[in-house]
């Protein structure tokens, strides 16, 4: 295979002989907030905090995202170390949503050869498959976080970031190693470089990505070049019908994924029997026990949106309230209902085709919601007063977030999201992902990265196979197991901290030891496993 920058297109690199890499991936931090006292820089005083010992705020922003590194470093191989920048800077924001943060490779490379025609590669990725420094002193990876978040009372009111790596993030807080993990893992590849609005392929080249996407109403792949412009950007807002063919992922997504799940309409007999449902990401999981009750269509004094507070509570108090999809987020026309004395929400599609996704985040929702096919939603509104309903059941075949052939659904919103759709997993992935459009207070990152290692697999990434590896021992404890449980890795990110954040050999190696010792008493892994782990982390 040759390689070019897709800027010079001078540079070439054979990788027709190329050695499979044997290390993990080196992957380290460069802060771009050095000398500002603001951001990774910030000097305010912090107790430690969820295993972050940090004594200051820019302390514990670094090594939380040092940690991540070092997490995606020991489930991934290279040979060529990979750079990413950091900083904290204002991102749009507002008091019920904003952008967490950013990323994306510095540079594209095309490879070709070996069948594969000229295609975009993230140059972290190139560089692992060719074993050479493509980009000089370039960081393979820039991200950006926000730092009006805790700051600005008019960002994400009343949310703050928490930088633990326990995974017990306070309520009202976000997690901010799952957002590192997720940015990190667009700059290694999750992420595709086509104009999801214009639908142009980026200087006329397919890229890795989107040769593993596909469009089942199209029956092509996105990164097909025969595509027009058009069909490709049609394909962006197909929702539910854009999926991921790579093999890996789909191999390993029936571990991962729960069964598709369906909401019982009891009466009337005419339309009794399972609707396919979106869950929210955001509020209680709608399930067996819960969203039962009589259905009332939702009156917003405007129209069946839910965008304003509703003017019949005293009918949807008690009840469960049908909301059309429309001009608001999903969050507020729960809120509304909510507010109204509803027990549940059911959201109707306004097209055709697919399921709202149902995404956002908002802590004070404390009720079940479930989004539903425009035919299913136009059904149950035509037949109302008399609907009920008797919770929500799995499928017996069916996996939530995967089509009828059980590949994965990439997000495809009928409405255009720049730097979202396509470059993530669908909202309709059950449970969470790491590398879905919202973050979820479900994801754990720290420990599992659910089918993301598969996905950087498909796209060319070496996974560390077996045991996980601490300068050379093996710890004895998988690096990645096929649900995209990363304890292995978790552990030599553990190891690492306790030789960065120790000054004397023997604390360093004390610290070593606690950790181990915490992960056998938490169950995650057994007395053999903590011994190796002992053993090659104070050797």
């Amino acid at each position: 295979m040759t390689a070019k920058s897709l800027l010079a297109l001078a540079l070439t690199a054979s990788l027709a002989g190329a050695v499979a890499p044997a290390d993990a991936a080196d992957i380290q931090l460069i802060n771009l907030d050095i000398g500002t006292g603001l951001g990774l820089d910030d000097p305010s005083p912090r107790r430690p905090v969820g295993g972050n010992p940090g004594r200051t705020l820019g302390e514990q922003r670094q090594i939380a995202y040092q940690f991540a590194a070092d997490l995606w470093g020991a489930v991934l191989q290279s040979n060529v170390p990979v750079n990413v920048t950091a900083t904290f800077q204002p991102l749009a924001c507002t008091p019920t949503g904003g952008t967490l943060g950013s990323a994306g490779a510095t540079q594209v490379f095309i490879l070709s050869g070996d069948g594969l025609p000229d295609t975009l590669f993230h140059v972290a990725l190139a560089e692992a498959l060719i074993g050479i420094n493509l980009n000089g002193t370039t960081p393979e990876i820039a991200t950006r976080f926000n730092g009006d978040i805790g700051v600005n009372p008019n960002c994400l009111t009343g949310q703050d970031w928490y930088y633990g790596l326990d995974g017990n993030t306070p309520a009202g807080s976000i997690n901010f190693l799952n957002v590192v993990m997720h940015e990190i893992g667009h700059g290694l590849g999750f992420s595709g470089f086509a104009n999801v609005t214009s639908g142009a392929l980026l200087s006329g080249f397919p890229d890795i990505y989107n040769l593993n996407a596909f469009n089942n109403t199209l029956g092509r792949a996105i990164g097909d070049t025969t595509l027009s412009n058009s069909q490709r950007a049609a394909a962006f807002r197909d929702d539910g019908n854009t999926v991921w063919t790579g093999a890996s992922v789909n191999q390993v997504a029936a571990n991962f994924l729960s069964n598709q799940v369906a909401l019982q309409v009891t009466a009337p007999a005419g339309i009794a029997g399972g609707k396919t449902v979106q869950l929210a990401s955001f509020g209680p999981l709608a399930n067996a026990g819960n969203m039962i009750g009589t259905v009332v269509a939702a009156d917003d004094g405007v129209n069946t949106q839910g965008c304003n507070p509703l003017v019949n509570g005293a009918e949807v108090a008690g009840n469960i309230a049908l909301i059309d999809r429309g001009t608001c987020a999903f969050t507020i026309k729960v809120a509304n209902a909510q507010a109204a004395g509803a027990i549940g929400v059911i959201i109707a599609n306004n097209v055709s085709a697919g399921l709202p996704g149902m995404g956002g985040a908002d802590p004070t929702i404390t009720i079940p919601s479930v989004g539903v096919s425009q035919a299913d939603g136009t059904a149950i509104r035509s037949n109302l007063p008399g609907v009920t309903v008797n919770g929500v059941q799995p499928d017996a075949v069916l996996l939530a977030g995967a089509d009828a052939g059980g590949r994965v659904r990439l997000y495809a919103p009928i409405t255009v999201a720049p730097g979202s759709t396509f470059s993530h997993f669908d909202t309709a992935v059950t449970p969470n992902a790491v590398m879905e459009p919202f973050i979820t207070d479900t994801l754990n990152a720290q420990i599992d990265l659910d089918m993301t290692p598969f996905q950087m697999q498909d796209i060319g990434w070496q996974l560390t196979q077996g045991s996980a590896r601490f300068r050379g021992c093996r710890i004895g404890i998988e690096a990645v197991d096929d649900t995209g449980i990363i304890l292995g890795a978790h552990a030599v990110s553990q190891i690492e901290l306790c030789y960065d954040s120790n000054r004397s050999l023997a604390d360093a190696k004390a610290c070593v030891i606690r950790q181990a010792n915490a992960l056998r008493n938490a169950g995650l892994i057994n007395l053999t496993q903590a011994g190796s782990m002992m053993r090659c982390g104070t050797r």
